[in-house]
């Protein structure tokens, strides 16, 4: 997705996403179901720290970076991600205003499902967060500014009517800020993957960048 943003003519910045190769915290005796994510999640909580809020930090402190830069239109901020890219995504710019157009891909979905079932990864939760609201209601503290989520049909990790159930509520939240059109949804027609076809004409619109 960098190299196609920079075939747009923005300046891409691709991060290692902690808790992932190069910048796991590996799970050295398999104590963690041999998944690094999980094993760095033990070590932010230990430290009084969320994973989901280690990432974020680390894309505030790169647009704090990029604005010191003075061939960069800080202007537009655009962020996206897929999977635990997405989430990072949604976070990010529900804490950061400077963040203009968010683009989360195959992540966005309730919380907690109504079979009580939990829909995503430990590393990406919030300890407390359903005592004020679901992922829903931190997607509207995105609005007036945009937001496009992406979902695959056949993605096995989100129950289709939990993506509808968050989807419409993120869209009722838009709708009372009276920034309906800021937020939008889009199927790809796959699995689990980014979707170029989606997302860009998303960011062109959002962006005026006419050759997205």
């Amino acid at each position: 997705m960098a190299v196609q943003a920079v075939r747009r003519g923005f300046v891409a910045l691709a991060p290692a996403c902690r808790g992932f190769a190069p910048v796991a915290v590996p799970d050295l005796t398999n104590r963690h179901d041999r998944r690094d994510c999980r094993s760095q999640m033990i070590h932010a909580v230990l430290a009084g720290r969320t994973a989901i809020g280690e990432r974020v930090w680390d894309v505030m402190r790169l647009i704090d970076w990029a604005g010191t830069q003075a061939h960069i239109d800080r202007s537009t901020v655009l962020v996206m991600g897929n999977s635990g890219g997405g989430m990072t995504t949604l976070y990010a710019a529900a804490c950061d205003p400077r963040i203009t157009v968010a683009v989360a891909s195959c992540s966005f979905c309730t919380i907690a499902g109504r079979n009580g079932a939990i829909h995503h990864c430990d590393c990406n939760l919030v300890p407390g967060l359903l005592r004020f609201g679901e992922l829903a209601d931190v997607a509207g503290l995105i609005a007036p500014r945009r937001l496009l989520v992406v979902h695959g049909r056949t993605d096995p990790l989100f129950p289709l009517d939990e993506i509808a159930r968050a989807v419409n509520a993120t869209r009722l939240i838009f709708r009372a800020a009276g920034t309906d059109g800021a937020f939008a949804h889009a199927w790809g027609e796959a699995g689990h993957r980014f979707y170029s076809d989606r997302m860009w004409p998303f960011v062109g619109t959002s962006t005026g960048a006419a050759s997205c």
